[in-house]
């Protein structure tokens, strides 16, 4: 039995040219918007129009993650409404071909579109965002990024009480050198000790303060000790690439990482920005898979819809989705809603009237 069969590969081959349209008619509405803007700081910092367009290019994967659900959406409608006029799918079905069987390829091309989407958003995108901040502050700046962090703070919390605290005035993730620390110990919320050292050193899988004294906090006195290079360990559950994930932008990290910057910062006040963000970076691309099934089932049942319809009704939907994905990450955010409904809340409904519409169509 073959995989795909001839009228498999004859709705997946239509597919792909709509599809494509889609993606760059609204990746270029973004993209020109976006070089609109670096064009005026290109010129007002006198860098080259080059770079502008550059960094206009650099966006297009973050662009990307949202723009491949519309494009699925408007390839399907544009794709299944031909067919529905030229009397096509009546020709499928009169030979005894059902609903769900004409729309099974192309629930296989949403699923595709759904897993490209997330390599986008966990590989692609982070990697792009952080290319596009890197060379937009050396346009700004007119020199190299600094590598080394300012005014880093690492918290350790146990029990939802704060266990550890680190201020550093500055970490070099090229040496795994924190400079002028400040750590700070606790138990059941009350100081127990305070160290000061001139530096902390990644050495031997652990860090080493060098250079400075810690203070001990009884009821009754307070106890000083002095120590020199490599004589103080300190245990902590931070590693140099733990440091630098904790101070990176969620935009700037895929899916594992920041999923790992939740693990890492579990406890520690308020993540729910951060479960949402995580969340939303699989929720939007899973959107291409309901977009497509409600795009056959909206062409399907609409044959004298032509391209221009199509059009109209694939953006009039993609509004309606943002318009929800928007509400709900703002309830999400006031706490109002829990972070994984406020990341899927929009794909719920959409889903829901989605596969109303499609078990009605499909009997």
């Amino acid at each position: 039995m073959k995989l795909l069969s001839i009228l498999d590969r004859y709705i997946c081959r239509e597919l792909i040219l709509p599809f494509l349209f889609g993606i760059v008619a609204f990746a270029s509405i973004f993209v020109a918007a976006d070089l609109v803007y670096l064009a005026r700081v290109a010129v007002d910092v006198g860098a080259p129009f080059l770079r502008a367009v550059e960094l206009a290019l650099m966006k297009f994967p973050q662009i990307l993650v949202y723009v491949l659900p519309m494009s699925a959406l408007m390839g399907v409608i544009l794709t299944v409404g031909r067919m529905s006029q030229n009397s096509e799918l009546i020709a499928i079905e009169s030979s005894g071909q059902s609903f769900w069987r004409t729309v099974r390829p192309i629930i296989g091309f949403g699923l595709a579109v759904t897993l490209f989407g997330l390599f986008v958003n966990d590989v692609m995108a982070p990697a792009a965002v952080t290319r596009y901040e890197t060379l937009f502050q050396q346009m700004v700046r007119n020199k190299p990024v600094p590598v080394i962090k300012n005014n880093v703070i690492l918290e350790e919390y146990q029990g939802g009480l704060l266990k550890t605290l680190i201020y550093a005035a500055k970490f070099d993730p090229t040496t795994n050198t924190f400079t002028n620390v400040s750590y700070f110990t606790f138990v059941d919320g009350k100081p127990e000790s305070t160290t000061e050292a001139e530096k902390m050193v990644w050495e031997d899988e652990a860090w080493y303060l060098e250079n400075g004294r810690t203070f001990y906090y009884d009821d009754l006195r307070t106890t000083v000790m002095t120590f020199a290079r490599n004589t103080q360990p300190l245990s902590i559950v931070y590693k140099p690439q733990d440091v630098v994930l904790v101070n990176k932008d969620p935009s700037q990290m895929g899916i594992r990482e920041l999923r790992q910057r939740i693990k890492l910062t579990s406890g520690q006040g308020n993540i729910r920005d951060l479960l949402i963000e995580y969340h939303q970076k699989i929720s939007i691309p899973f959107a291409s898979l309901i977009f497509v099934l409600l795009g056959a089932t909206l062409a399907a049942s609409s044959p004298r819809s032509g391209s221009a319809i199509g059009f109209g009704l694939s953006i009039a939907i993609v509004f309606v989705y943002y318009v929800l994905l928007t509400l709900s990450s703002v309830l999400g955010q006031g706490g109002h809603l829990p972070p994984a409904l406020a990341a899927w809340g929009q794909n719920i409904v959409i889903g829901a009237w989605t596969l109303r519409l499609a078990v009605k169509r499909g009997r």
